[in-house]
C-alpha cells in the first residue's frame, strides 16, 4: 500500500532545507472539511479567513493552472466506464475488473475471471452483487489507487477468486481483514504530507496506501499504531493561537470510552514507507490523550474526533520546524475492546491540524 504527492516548487525548496520534528495530539468529536472562500497553498494546505488547514495527503489536484478538489466520487461516464470525479491517478473500473494508472508512471489491475455485472455506485464505493456465486466484489477508489474486497453475500457454492493484482510500479498489499491495495508507490524515504499504520499482524508490506489508521488491539495482543506527517512550510513565521488536530473515527470495538493517545517521536526519526512494527522508532513524548470513542453502534457513531495540540504546533513553528509527525496509540494495547479505525489521506475525511 503506498501513496503520497508531489508538493509545489516552492514547498519542495523549504522542504530540503527540512528539519523533521516529532509531536502531538488527541480529544472530543467535531471537523469539518474546509468550505467558502479558500486559497489553495499547496495541494496539502488550504487557507480560509484566519484558518490555515494543513492535510496529511492531498487534497488538491493541479490540471493545467487550475487547482481542482479531489473528488472520489464514482461516476459512470459516457462510454460506460466508471471513473472517479477527481483523482490524482486515472482509475478505471470496467467489467473486467478494476485499473489504475499512475501519475508517475506504471500500472496495477485487478482481472476478474468473469464479466462483472454492473456495480452499485455509493460515493466512493462501487460494488458488483454476486460478482461470484455467493461473494460481492467491493471496489473502494482511494487518492493513490483503490482497495477491493470480496465479501459473503448468500450461499457460496465455491470459495471466491482469488484476489491478485497484475502490473507494475505499484504496491501490493493485504491488510489485516481480506482485501488487496494497489497503490502508487512511495518513492521517497521521508515522505512530507504522509500517514501510515504499523501493526503486528502486517509485517512486510507499506500500510500508507490503506484508506485505516487503525490503533489498538482487537484481541488484547496484536496492536497498531498509526502515523501522521505534515507539512508545515506554509505555516511559517505564523503566529498560532490555537491548533487542532482533526481525525475521522470510522470503527470502533465498543461504545465503551476508551483512551488513545498522541505521542511525538525522537528528533530525526524517519516515517515511511519501510516504517514496520519491528522498526517503528519509540515514541518519546506524550502530548495528549482521548477517550472520544466512535463508529461502533448509532449511541456512538462514526464522526470526526478533535484534539487540541496547541502547545505542539507552536513548539514545532518555533523550532522552525517544516514537517512534523505525530503518533497515535491506545492507552493500553492490551485491552482487546482498543481497537479504533480512523480515515486516513486515502480516503475523503483526510486528517488535518487547523491552525488559527
Amino acid at each position: 500500500m503506498e501513496r503520497r504527492a508531489v508538493t509545489v516548487a516552492a514547498t519542495l525548496l523549504s522542504l530540503a532545507l527540512s528539519l523533521t520534528l516529532t509531536l502531538g495530539l488527541p480529544a472530543p468529536a467535531h471537523a469539518a472539511e474546509p468550505t467558502g472562500a479558500e486559497s489553495v497553498l499547496t495541494e496539502s494546505a488550504t487557507s480560509a479567513e484566519n484558518a490555515l488547514t494543513l492535510y496529511s495527503g492531498p487534497v488538491r489536484v493541479q490540471r493545467g493552472a487550475e487547482w481542482q478538489d479531489v473528488d472520489l466520487t464514482l461516476q459512470t461516464g459516457p462510454d460506460g466506464v466508471v471513473r472517479p470525479v477527481a483523482s490524482p491517478q486515472d482509475l478505471t473500473l470496467t467489467p473486467a475488473g478494476p485499473s489504475v494508472r499512475y501519475a508517475a508512471g506504471g500500472e496495477q489491475s485487478l482481472p476478474w475471471p468473469t464479466p462483472l455485472p454492473t456495480p452499485v455506485l455509493d460515493g466512493p464505493t462501487a460494488t458488483y452483487p454476486q460478482a461470484a456465486p455467493g461473494y460481492d466484489l467491493e471496489v473502494e477508489a482511494t487518492r493513490t489507487g483503490f482497495v477491493a474486497s470480496v465479501r459473503k453475500a448468500g450461499t457460496p457454492t465455491a470459495p471466491p477468486p482469488p484476489l491478485r493484482l497484475t502490473g507494475r510500479a505499484g504496491t501490493e498489499a493485504v491488510s489485516a481483514v481480506d482485501r488487496v491495495v494497489a497503490a502508487a508507490p512511495v518513492t521517497e524515504d521521508a515522505p512530507v504530507p504522509f500517514d501510515t499504520t504499523t501493526q503486528t499482524t502486517v509485517r512486510n508490506t507499506d500500510a500508507s496506501g490503506d484508506p485505516d489508521l487503525r490503533v489498538g488491539s482487537y484481541d488484547g495482543v496484536e496492536a497498531a499504531r498509526s502515523y501522521l506527517t505534515f507539512d508545515l512550510a506554509p505555516a511559517a513565521g505564523r503566529t498560532v493561537s490555537r491548533a487542532s488536530l482533526e481525525l475521522f473515527q470510522t470503527w470502533s470495538s465498543t461504545c465503551r470510552a476508551t483512551g488513545w493517545e498522541v505521542w511525538t517521536l525522537p528528533a530525526g526519526s524517519v516515517v515511511g514507507p519501510t516504517l514496520r512494527w519491528a522498526n517503528q522508532p519509540a515514541p518519546q513524548r506524550l502530548w495528549a490523550t482521548s477517550t472520544d470513542t466512535r463508529g461502533n453502534a448509532p449511541a456512538c457513531a462514526a464522526g470526526w474526533s478533535s484534539v487540541d495540540v496547541t502547545p505542539l504546533v507552536q513548539e514545532w513553528l518555533a523550532a522552525g520546524a517544516t514537517s512534523g509527525t505525530v503518533v497515535l496509540k491506545a492507552a493500553d494495547e492490551t485491552d482487546p475492546q482498543s481497537w479504533k479505525r480512523f480515515a486516513s489521506a486515502e480516503t475523503a475525511t483526510v486528517p488535518h491540524l487547523t491552525l488559527t
